[in-house]
């Protein structure tokens, strides 16, 4: 995809209320919630392709706006999975693997 097309879709994106989040150094569509009564803040993806895309991004720690996403679960008659942080940061404790 050129430079081009990924700002076009990033713009959609946003026009289409979501927010960006990164990937290995992709792009990806998201939408954030905060539950401050149970402490964690969710990202939640569409997965248009089920099991197929969720499995691509599922080992993967997201970094949206500075802060850390690993994943939690997926619904599979939504098609979307989710990622959570803890709003307190102390965790999810992640490894760089070398």
């Amino acid at each position: 995809m050129s430079t081009i097309d990924q700002q076009l879709a990033r713009t959609a994106a946003l026009a289409n209320g979501h927010h960006i989040a990164k990937v290995s150094n992709r792009d990806i569509p998201v939408r954030r919630s905060v539950r401050p009564d149970v402490g964690r803040e969710y990202l939640t993806i569409d997965c248009p392709n089920g099991w197929d895309d969720v499995k691509k991004i599922s080992k993967k720690v997201i970094n949206y706006d500075g802060r850390r996403f690993t994943f939690t679960g997926w619904n599979s008659d939504r098609n979307v999975c989710y990622f959570m942080r803890l709003i307190d940061d102390t965790t999810p404790t992640t490894a760089t693997i070398e």
